[in-house]
């Protein structure tokens, strides 16, 4: 499959309007889900089960990204030195991420003297979020991708050994383009999806829900903004790497992920997009579908400053370590936050029933809003992981350019 034409058939004719799509049936959810709410209730099954089903077909796609990635390192001259770089990139950014959550919850304090009253709160959960920690089904369900990553790798590494690997690759990428195809034409439901999905947070927790917590919406976008124009910015300009342009180059994917709120269903395409752009489908391949599950700024950001949110809504006093403990929680639970849209609110849960010292009484005041957040954290976790597989395939092949120029 040719990548430049995929995207004109697709990217070139569909996400170009997908804008107007997007604020058209935005704009159509607010005003059924304020003025039909009953009727707009019951529309909320349709979306949760459209991202049920996306992410059934997507997380094949990643298996087979990986394992395509791990069986063509062994191809790469430099794969020990790309293991290395991704390892230590991906800690490097998920640190300062959370670094960066932290220090905008605490100057912005937006829990505090938010005047808000619990006795009014919608206290109702969707039955996705009531788990029961420790049990063997929730650690299953909140690691499955850690554990199709995992399986991936393996049978990438075994791969590697069988001397049918040719075939084995071959199938692969027919395997992948099927579902390539298959998300593609689901995407034009999208529009529909989102009129839904917006009808149903109107309707359940009302449009005024977003002014008392407005301030927890704008520190965690504020502080998303600086950790991509500023530290991918510092980064991108230290590796001469044009960000701006970049980021122009993926706008029809970076609309796909704010109209989802789920910075996976732009998994197929990204592949597609920077393939056709020059980078290394063979490190992209190695790097993106890790990014998905190591390499989350957007979730730690999320989860930093809602728990900052939280600590100071109910005035909770913590000390040095406890925040030290706190980072390392979200350093593992935002690994769990990559899925269909509510992931992160999920792994929000997980981080404060490890952390004990945050109640869960009022969690959702913060699930009210958690779709308006919802979007700044997919676009980074997007962004990110992009950058991710761009800079590093930059650096070997400028690396590799350099030695057979020597």
């Amino acid at each position: 499959m040719n990548p430049l034409e995929s995207q004109k058939t697709f990217t070139g004719k569909y996400l170009k309007n997908l804008t107007l799509y997007v604020f058209t049936a935005m704009m159509g959810g607010v005003l059924a889900g304020h003025y039909a709410p009953e009727q707009s209730i019951k529309l909320g099954v349709v979306s949760r089960y459209f991202f049920m089903i996306l992410e059934t077909l997507i997380l094949p796609v990643i298996f087979m990204a990986v394992m395509y990635g791990i069986s063509q390192l062994s191809e790469i001259k430099n794969a020990k030195n790309v293991i290395g770089q991704t390892i230590l990139y991906f800690l490097i950014m998920s640190s300062v991420a959370i670094m960066i959550g932290f220090i905008f919850g605490l100057v912005m304090q937006p829990g505090s003297d938010t005047g808000i009253d619990v006795t009014r709160i919608n206290t109702s959960l969707p039955k996705t979020f009531e788990i029961k920690d420790g049990s063997l089904s929730t650690l299953l369900y909140l690691n499955r991708h850690g554990i199709f990553l995992l399986l991936s790798i393996l049978m990438g590494i075994a791969m590697n050994l069988t001397p049918q690997k040719a075939k084995f690759l071959s199938i692969l990428d027919r395997g992948g383009n099927i579902f390539y195809t298959v998300i593609k034409y689901l995407y034009i439901i999208l529009p529909l999806i989102i009129f839904c999905n917006i009808a149903y947070g109107v309707a359940v927790y009302g449009i005024n829900t977003l002014l008392p917590l407005s301030k927890v919406v704008a520190t965690v976008y504020i502080a998303d903004i600086v950790f991509i124009f500023g530290v991918l910015g510092l980064v991108s300009y230290l590796f001469k790497f044009n960000l701006w342009k970049f980021l122009l180059d993926i706008k029809e994917e970076i609309i796909l992920v704010v109209s989802t709120s789920s910075s996976k269903t732009a998994f197929p395409l990204i592949f597609e997009k920077m393939e056709s752009q020059g980078y290394s489908r063979k490190i992209l391949r190695f790097i993106i579908p890790l990014g998905y599950n190591f390499n989350l700024a957007g979730a730690c950001i999320y989860l930093s400053v809602t728990c900052c949110f939280l600590v100071q809504f109910y005035n909770i006093s913590l000390n040095v370590q406890d925040y030290i403990w706190l980072f390392i929680i979200i350093s593992i639970t935002s690994k769990t936050a990559s899925g269909v849209p509510g992931s992160g609110f999920l792994a929000l849960i997980f981080t404060l029933n490890r952390f004990g010292k945050i109640p869960l009484t009022d969690i959702a005041l913060l699930y009210s809003v958690d779709r308006f957040m919802n979007e700044a954290r997919s676009v980074t976790n997007f962004i990110g992981i992009a950058v991710s597989g761009a800079i590093i395939s930059k650096i070997n092949q400028h690396q590799k350019s350099k030695t057979l120029s020597a």
